[in-house]
């Protein structure tokens, strides 16, 4: 740069100059944080996310603040990002800057930033990329695994058959039979329903789901962990992790002690090959990180897709037209006379609008997993600080009345064009989240509702419990939203 212009000038104007040119470079570089509530000492605007639906408080904080919004959690600063628009350009378009995860204090010390869940950086690219290598070559997402599924289906169907007609709450049952699923791609076997040891281990995943608004206060006010008690079920929390990570150690124990070099049955055994070829003392392919892991697949595995598949049932309760309709489509595609089969999906539009209508409506995870700030973020003329925790709300897109008419009305219609055919995917690919921490078990979860739920339908109709007081379309929010608890009654049709 040329600065010989300086030497015309007087001291004093030279002074000047420069130090009206640092102030500007100072103002460019200081963008403002997101606009958001004042907080209170200490707690921050953790009182306003207590005041009921915390869905609603986020919806109106974003008419008052925009798209990008911050709230004070405690001592984290938390950053909500909404509309389609913003969570593109943040989450896939800004991927290496949106990828990381926060400190998780409710995570057992061995297990913080181990698997595929909590981990971030080169460590959870490498673990995600071995996973999803090894599950694929077991099935995972593939149409071998439709015979896996369909014997699940089939041992389902028998419990609910069993129940005559009569009240049945199937929470349970619907969440061992999908965790059996991934059991048999992870461990190599699948468990009896009557399995007491398994029964609690999904019921401990299933708490800790419920739980999970407790790993966020850890993070937003650490020193609560250090309290005398168990007031906010800190502790229950962190013992229910060390049960499902000795559940994992015990497996981990059993395959080595049975693994066939020649033959690897499953997840586990894949990854005890790479730990004896690399070592022990390798990054990636040690105990904690495959114990990790193993409570990463089967939690998310289990809670999400038994939830979607509760969703399905309650809305078809309260929605007789769409349950006859959807019915309608299943007889004339696939008949009466066997499973429904992969191969029918194609076929059937009304199912892909009525699953969709599902995921928008069931909402499963309206504000995905959080994401951490590793560095200073610029994003849309502001700074995100170092440390902060970042939400994708998804929900912003689901509730949004200008993408959805009548969004509180649940219309599966809405999803299909006038020739009949499905519109609207690329949008609702959300529901899964997005970008690069984009659910690793989607295409396994599509598989899995599919089968179930229209092989549900075929077999049963689904009939409330009191035609009088329909059961509660209320969700419940932790790490998922997840159906009120209800029964319903299934009166075999065939």
């Amino acid at each position: 740069m040329d600065i010989n212009w300086m030497f015309g000038l007087d001291d004093l104007t030279i002074v000047i100059a420069i130090l009206l040119i640092s102030l500007l470079v100072i103002r460019s570089l200081q963008s403002p944080l997101p606009p958001g509530p004042t907080g209170y000492p200490i707690v921050g605007s953790m009182p306003m996310m207590r005041k009921g639906n915390v869905l609603e408080t986020f919806r109106r904080l974003r008419v008052k603040y925009g798209d990008v919004y911050s709230v004070q959690l405690g001592s984290t600063f938390t950053v909500v990002i909404n509309g389609v628009d913003a969570l593109n350009e943040a989450f896939v378009k800004n991927a290496d800057q949106f990828s990381d995860r926060p400190d998780n204090f409710a995570v057992p010390h061995t297990l913080r930033g181990k698997g595929i869940g909590a981990s971030s950086g080169e460590h959870w690219k490498q673990t995600r990329t071995f996973s999803l290598m090894t599950l694929r070559g077991f099935g995972f997402g593939r149409t071998i695994l439709e015979t896996k599924v369909k014997e699940e289906v089939t041992a389902y169907l028998d419990v609910i058959e069993e129940q005559k007609g009569r009240p049945y709450d199937a929470k349970e049952l619907t969440r061992i039979a999908v965790s059996n699923i991934i059991c048999s791609i992870a461990f190599g076997n699948r468990y009896d329903y009557n399995d007491e040891k398994f029964k609690h281990l999904t019921a401990l995943l299933n708490e800790n789901f419920r739980l999970n608004s407790v790993a966020g206060a850890i993070r937003q006010l650490p020193w609560l962990r250090f309290l005398p008690g168990d007031v906010f079920s800190i502790k229950k929390f962190q013992r229910n992790g060390d049960q499902i990570k000795e559940f994992a150690n015990d497996q981990i124990a059993d395959h080595r002690e049975s693994l066939d070099e020649n033959n690897p049955r499953d997840f586990i055994d894949a990854f005890i090959q790479q730990q004896r070829k690399h070592g022990q003392d390798h990054p990636i392919f040690e105990d904690n990180n495959l114990a990790a892991a193993i409570k990463d697949l089967f939690s998310a595995g289990t809670e999400t897709t038994s939830a979607m598949i509760r969703w399905s049932i309650l809305y078809l309760l309260h929605n007789k037209p769409v349950q006859d309709k959807l019915r309608q489509e299943i007889e004339t595609v696939i008949g009466t006379s066997r499973l429904p089969s992969l191969a029918d999906k194609p076929n059937m539009p009304y199912y892909e609008a009525f699953i969709m209508e599902v995921l928008r409506m069931g909402n499963i995870a309206p504000l995905s997993v959080g994401h951490g700030a590793r560095t200073d973020i610029w994003f849309r003329g502001m700074v995100i600080p170092k440390g902060s925790v970042i939400i994708p709300n998804l929900d912003s897109v689901m509730s949004d009345p200008c993408l959805f008419e009548e969004p509180q009305k649940f219309n599966p219609e809405r999803f299909l064009g006038k020739d009949g055919n499905v519109t609207g995917r690329k949008t609702m690919a959300i529901a899964f989240s997005l970008g690069r921490r984009m659910c690793l078990g989607q295409s396994l979860a599509k598989i899995e509702m599919f089968l179930f739920i229209t092989a549900l339908v075929q077999r049963f109709e689904f009939l409330p419990e009191n035609s009088e007081n329909l059961p509660s379309l209320e969700g419940i929010v932790g790490l998922s939203r997840t159906p009120s608890a209800y029964r319903f009654r299934a009166v075999k049709r065939y």
